[in-house]
């Protein structure tokens, strides 16, 4: 009795460094000491019904088989704490199904335990192999991916968890393996003590400053990523494995458990993928909207001079390698400084917004682009777009504008126009947006010059029509 009550003594320690260590921990590492700690309470609990069939008599083997059933339903909070990722952002779907998978397992485990170490088949020598040879499968499969998940950990408390959990598996798996081999000829009376080598370890392991190697340590992230992903198909194979090695107690459930493992597997892969491309949208959206932010004027909502400048280097670039050149119309509101001054700031942003956007509207394609120049001045990139065709868009620029009917005192017409000049790429434009914005510009400053509400070309051909509407001037 003694020695059982030693022992139970050591686990009770084990169990009280755990959760001395889980109070220590922020709240996001709190959950994998939980579940180890609940591992090693099983153990407790193994122990405590040994010592109850040794003081009261089990003649029926039932706490025997309770004893067993319990030392192997720890392998339950051993397998979460191993496969699950605990990141706050996973998808709670995942973790129903890793619960329910696990429930599987205590059914299994209590299947085939009972089974096999009661009734018939508990005399057939073979059935106690099989049993042997499954836990200590079992053992050291959670102890090799608790190494893992302890060089994959890129947190320091993470990986002191995950050290002191594998020095206990592994110690653990080491220490069942040689107990059951011996258990099946009969306990020395100094068997017991072999139990208590992995409890007291982890009391150690727990209680102790960690090693200095353990703080230096630092895997990188495609290390810690692949063996994070790896982790979750653990706890599918040891279901698996059991689900094959319980086929010969009751085939049916074994192999519904075996094909709910697959699945399961797979929905979690597909929530976690689902989620991903959320995520991988969601920011996609973001760096769209961002992207749209900076390459807008604040006013207007149109392009401003950085994306100017830049889609019409593109458009040069690309016109002088395909030789379809472009056009570019420079776009200026007449007598603007006089509607402000008669009417004030504030209606003058109002009249900004409204020519920017008829412009917008005004587009021959999607691809061409309206920007705000500065100030009271746009800039229309035409691709692909000939000097004959860049007056038919100004024609219907000029006219759309002045459709609008947004009153101008100070204009002599009584309502806004706009001027514009075209320059049209050729094969001795050079590719400098700034020369070709500057040749519009000259273009403009003389569609003024001559009356205003009219365009003007930077380089007249002799195809060219004359450039003065009807009734402008």
């Amino acid at each position: 009795m003694w020695p059982q009550l030693a022992m139970l003594a050591v686990q009770g320690s084990a169990v009280w460094a755990v959760f001395t260590r889980y109070r220590r921990s922020p709240s996001l590492i709190r959950m994998p000491w939980l579940l180890l700690g609940l591992a090693v309470l099983m153990q407790v609990l193994w122990a405590g019904t040994n010592l109850l069939a040794t003081e009261l008599g089990d003649k029926s083997g039932y706490l025997a088989a309770l004893a067993t059933v319990l030392s192997g339903l720890y392998v339950i909070p051993c397998m979460f704490m191993v496969t699950r990722s605990f990141a706050l952002n996973e998808p709670r779907a995942v973790a129903v199904l890793d619960l329910v998978l696990s429930c599987m397992v205590a059914v299994l485990v209590y299947q085939f335990f009972t089974k096999m170490l009661s009734g018939p088949l508990a005399s057939d020598p073979s059935s106690i192999y099989v049993v042997v040879y499954l836990a200590d499968a079992i053992d050291f499969s959670l102890a090799i991916m608790a190494m893992l998940r302890l060089f994959g950990g890129r947190s320091f408390r993470w990986r002191f968890f995950y050290y002191a959990a594998s020095a206990y598996l592994l110690v653990n798996a080491t220490v069942a393996t040689i107990y059951n081999r011996i258990e099946m000829h009969g306990l020395p009376w100094w068997a017991g003590s072999l139990i208590d080598i992995p409890h007291a370890l982890l009391v150690v392991v727990a209680l102790r400053q960690p090693p200095r190697w353990l703080r230096a340590y630092r895997p990188s992230l495609a290390v810690s990523q692949t063996i994070a992903s790896f982790a979750p198909i653990l706890l599918s194979m040891m279901v698996v494995m059991l689900g094959i090695s319980a086929s010969r107690i009751n085939f049916v459930l074994s192999l519904l458990v075996g094909c709910a493992a697959v699945l399961f597997y797979g929905l979690r892969m597909a929530f976690i993928q689902s989620r991903n491309m959320d995520r991988q949208r969601a920011v996609d959206l973001s760096t769209w909207r961002l992207e749209q932010q900076v390459g807008r004027d604040p006013l207007t909502g149109i392009a401003n001079r950085t994306t100017l400048d830049t889609r019409l280097r593109e458009a040069l670039e690309e016109g002088h390698r395909t030789g379809s050149h472009c056009s570019v119309l420079m776009v200026d509101i007449d007598f603007f400084k006089q509607y402000n001054d008669s009417l004030g700031h504030i209606a003058g942003d109002a009249c900004l917004i409204q020519v920017a956007g008829a412009l917008s509207r005004s587009r021959v394609r999607v691809h061409d682009l309206v920007a705000r120049y500065g100030g009271e001045e746009f800039a229309i990139v035409l691709v692909d777009t000939s000097a004959e065709a860049a007056q038919e868009v100004a024609r219907r620029l000029i006219d759309t504008i002045e459709r609008l009917q947004i009153a101008h005192p100070a204009c002599p017409l009584g309502r806004i126009t706009v001027s514009v000049g075209i320059a049209t790429q050729t094969p001795q434009t050079p590719m400098d947006p700034v020369a070709v914005l500057d040749e519009a510009d000259r273009a403009l400053y003389r569609a003024k010059s001559n009356g205003r509400n009219r365009y003007e070309l930077a380089m007249r051909t002799a195809f060219d029509p004359p450039a003065v509407l009807p009734g402008a001037g």
